[in-house]
């Protein structure tokens, strides 16, 4: 018998080619934040204080961001028809961004592939200023802004085989949770350094020509 899968899949730099975050930064935040993310990246500042102090730089309206990722931000050509071979065979496929849910929602509306179920952090706009909402506190990661850990445990818990693939910093918790777990990029890295059992991959064809010859789909 074929497991029971479940898929989930890292937003920026996974789904997406570029990563929505640098392209906003980019054009409206603080020029001085990519020092910020590099303490990010080597554990000297947690996530959450670095995605509060990154968007708190940025002064662009709703409007100017919307416009900035309908124009920039591209997906994976590959994505689309993963996503609907995947449902064909019943299998979920979830989104987990470590970024926010503005971005999640208004790429994947301009690139026709919506709705999606995800799971991201939320922006708000407060005089003038983004402001960050984690409305998944984790009981077991306080490095996190979103844990992508806990839902894939959860998700485990139900009886699935969990599937993630992920490319960043944000992804570190998932890709140690998940059954079988698809890595590029940073996560590459930083697995490769800890003995992480990943599966390399350029597109999500990787992923399932892998799956498929798991016999798993």
């Amino acid at each position: 018998m074929k497991p029971r899968l479940l898929v989930s899949c890292d937003f920026d730099g996974t789904v997406t080619r570029e990563d929505t975050l640098v392209h906003i930064l980019d054009r409206y935040g603080d020029p001085r934040w990519r020092a910020v993310q590099d303490l990010v990246v080597s554990g000297v500042m947690p996530i959450r204080e670095g995605l509060t102090k990154e968007m708190g730089s940025v002064r662009a309206s709703p409007e100017e961001l919307t416009e900035l990722l309908s124009s920039k931000i591209k997906i994976d050509p590959t994505f689309p028809g993963f996503l609907e071979r995947m449902r064909e065979r019943g299998i979920p496929v979830i989104l987990l961004s470590g970024g926010f849910d503005l971005c999640v929602e208004t790429v994947m509306v301009k690139s026709g592939v919506w709705p999606i179920p995800f799971l991201a952090n939320r922006l708000h706009r407060s005089n003038g200023s983004w402001e960050v909402e984690f409305p998944y506190p984790s009981a077991l990661c306080e490095a996190c802004g979103h844990c992508k850990g806990d839902p894939i445990r959860a998700w485990k818990e139900q009886g699935y085989v969990t599937v993630f693939a992920g490319n960043g910093v944000t992804d570190r918790c998932g890709a140690l949770a998940a059954d079988l777990t698809f890595a590029k990029d940073e996560l590459v890295r930083w697995g490769g350094g800890r003995g992480l059992p990943a599966v390399s991959y350029e597109t999500f064809d990787d992923i399932e020509e892998e799956l498929s010859k798991r016999g798993w789909i």
